[in-house]
């Protein structure tokens, strides 16, 4: 009797054990000990568990269905394997004024980064902006800021005052309000497009940038750029920082008083 007591208690301790590590089993095998990522920001919409925005799915913009944007990204992202100096940063003796326009690979303003960018896309800006000057110098500020009778594509290109006048006419304009929290306006902030900003908040524009697919770890996409703090080309977090002064998509609407379209403006980039 004593025997079969014993068994059953056995018996009893094994089953009791076998619980314990099925019970183990199923919570290790809904547990990671790595702890995922939800981004807190209405774009974890987008980017579920991870933050690396798909422009696969973000839609196309030119002729044969190329997304430019990705192609404008992809030439922005180039040039964050070897960020070149900022001109104008501290020691830099460089002048800023090239035959040919672009500076040396190793130099640029924020501008050269747009530049090259679109480069990659197949637009040339130094071409398109002189055109566009050209058909339409008044609208310009040549003239008021610089004291210019006539275009130099050299240089006119590399003006961020000149870009903005640019993309405010040949560019789809979009919303200056940035909200991270709302997901109808974290979607009208996508890679590829151009970001202007007053980053010493003095009421003008002195930086322009491309926003990244790589985001913080809020979901905010970052901005690729080059400006004089931290003084080379980057990615960082500017979008709520920085007072946003112009947001475009390229190409977008047609050119005015021009009559180029989209698919004009490409062909005539190649």
């Amino acid at each position: 009797m004593t025997a079969q007591k014993s068994n059953l208690k056995t018996l009893l301790i094994i089953i009791l054990l076998l619980i314990i590590i099925l019970a183990v089993f199923v919570s290790i095998s809904q547990f990671t000990f790595k702890k995922e990522y939800l981004p807190p920001t209405a774009l974890q919409a987008l980017l579920p568990r991870f933050r690396l925005i798909d422009m696969d799915s973000a839609g196309t913009d030119g002729p044969d269905g190329i997304n430019v944007q990705k192609e404008i990204l992809r030439g922005a992202k180039k040039q964050l394997a070897e960020p070149a100096v900022n001109i104008f940063g501290q020691g830099v003796n460089e002048p800023n004024y090239y035959s040919g326009g672009d500076p040396p690979p190793g130099f640029a303003l924020c501008t050269d980064i747009i530049a090259r960018a679109f480069k990659e896309a197949g637009f040339d800006l130094m071409q398109l902006v002189n055109d566009d000057i050209a058909a339409n110098f008044y609208q310009y500020p040549l003239q008021k800021i610089w004291g210019q009778r006539y275009p130099d594509a050299n240089i006119d290109y590399r003006r961020i005052q000149n870009l903005e006048v640019f993309f405010a006419r040949n560019a789809e304009e979009l919303i200056l309000t940035f909200k991270p929290e709302d997901l109808k306006n974290l979607e009208q902030w996508m890679p590829g497009h151009i970001v202007f900003f007053d980053m010493d908040k003095d009421g003008h524009t002195d930086n322009v940038g491309i926003i990244s697919d790589f985001t913080t770890r809020k979901g905010v996409p970052k901005i690729i750029y080059n400006y004089i703090d931290p003084g080379y080309t980057v990615e960082m977090d500017i979008l709520g920082q920085a007072v946003i002064t112009g947001h475009y998509r390229f190409p977008g609407r047609t050119f005015e008083n021009t009559g180029t379209n989209a698919e004009e403006l490409n062909n005539a980039a190649e």
